[in-house]
């Protein structure tokens, strides 16, 4: 490491991302569980209405402090709709700053 990096266990936690709809929405309902079930407190969700009858919520806001996180993993179990996963593969997320270390939802969309 780093010329050669070892492969990367299918069942590996890395960084978060969100799961999105086939019209680009994110499959997020804004339930909260994922909030109540995280033992590091770093996951921030505020809701809002949604226009759509068929969706009650989405997360207006939903934020993941890395920095405080400790990928137990207990978000994305929670998760009744599937919106949260740590399969990204990324493991290489070192910042020189803490606001670095702070992704939205643009960033765990993107």
């Amino acid at each position: 490491y780093p010329e050669q990096k070892k492969e990367i266990a299918s069942r590996h936690r890395s960084l978060h991302r969100l799961m999105t709809r086939p019209d680009g929405k994110p499959r997020c309902v804004a339930c909260m569980l994922c909030v109540t079930v995280c033992p590091s407190e770093c996951i921030y969700v505020e809701a809002a209405e949604d226009p759509d009858p068929e969706i009650q919520k989405y997360p207006a806001k939903f934020i993941i402090d890395l920095s405080r996180c400790c990928f137990c993993g207990f978000c994305v179990e929670a998760c009744p709709e599937d919106a949260i996963r740590m399969d990204t593969g990324n493991v290489e997320f070192a910042q020189y700053s803490q606001e670095d270390m702070i992704y939205d939802l643009d960033k765990l969309i993107g």
